[in-house]
Order: structure tokens, then sequence, then C-alpha cells
């Protein structure tokens, strides 16, 4: 099995670090995919998309993107987890949405895993308070220059590493 596989199976046991990571590798790995998904979002105003256990619902309304997400097989969505802003400029709305659809894929992978050897609660739907594409995150909400002076500093290396090597 390899460690993205596990990675599946681990939800709420995943590390800060590991979600980072994880987020890092879906955003390269599923870059072409991802592209296609945003086409297909734009175009339809809405689109369903599925990962681990979890289904992801985005919606497009007045230049507005937003995520809700349920456990497979499940028959409510959570309220809108996510919500971004489109520029209308093209090139920096696709990556956003590329950002966007990576961090909604580690949140739920997070949130409903498949199946595994570790127990999950079934509290409510957990996520990062700041999303893993803004410096935000690497502040803890302060400075936008120390969030990117503590980017640069972090370093996913390691765990990169086991997730690219299938």
């Amino acid at each position: 099995m390899s460690y993205f596989e596990e990675c599946l199976r681990l939800g709420e046991w995943l590390s800060e670090a590991d979600r980072r990571a994880l987020y890092r590798y879906l955003l390269k790995s599923n870059n072409d995919t991802y592209g296609v998904q945003i086409d297909l979002l734009l175009r339809n105003s809405s689109l369903k998309r599925n990962i681990a256990n979890g289904e992801i619902f985005y919606t497009l309304l007045n230049s507005t993107v937003a995520y809700k997400a349920r456990k497979i097989g499940s028959e409510e969505f959570t309220s809108d987890m996510r919500t971004i802003k489109l520029t209308g400029i093209q090139i920096i709305d696709l990556q956003k949405l590329k950002k966007f659809f990576a961090q909604s894929d580690v949140d739920v992978m997070q949130n409903f895993p498949l199946p595994g050897a570790n127990p999950q609660t079934e509290g409510g739907f957990g996520i990062d308070t700041f999303p893993y594409y803004s410096l935000a995150y690497y502040s803890n909400g302060k400075s936008r220059l120390i969030g990117f002076i503590n980017k640069i500093k972090t370093s996913d290396r390691e765990i990169l590493t086991k997730l690219r090597n299938l």
C-alpha cells in the first residue's frame, strides 16, 4: 500500500504536517485533472467530486465558489465550508481554484476517510481555520510578511517524498 493510500484511510489521525504535504502533493499531481474539473464548474456553475469516502459539491454564484461535503451515502451536505472570490482574470482564477480544490480534497480526506484500522469519531466536520494556500496559515492569522517568511522555512520534503513513491 502506498503512503497516499494510507492517508486516504487515516482521516483525523493525519498530522498537520501530513495534511499540508498532502495539499502540496494533490496540487501538483492533480494539476491537469483539476483544470478539467474547473472548466466543468465554470461552465455548469456546479460540480460534484468524490475523494476517499466523501463527496464534494462546488457551486459558483456571483463570482464566488463555495464547497459543501458529505460522507458518501449520507443524505445531507454540510453547510458551505470554504469560499473564494474569483477575480475575473482567467489565469489567476485558475490557480486560485486549483488550490481551492486541493484544500477541499484534504479537508474531506481528513473528515471522511476510507475505512481503515484507526477508529474515527463521528463529530462535526473539522477544518483548519486558515487554508494552506493562505499566508495567514503560516502566520496564524498575523502579518502576511511573517506568513511568507514562515512558508519559506517550512519543509515537507520527507512526507512529499513518501507520497511520490508509489
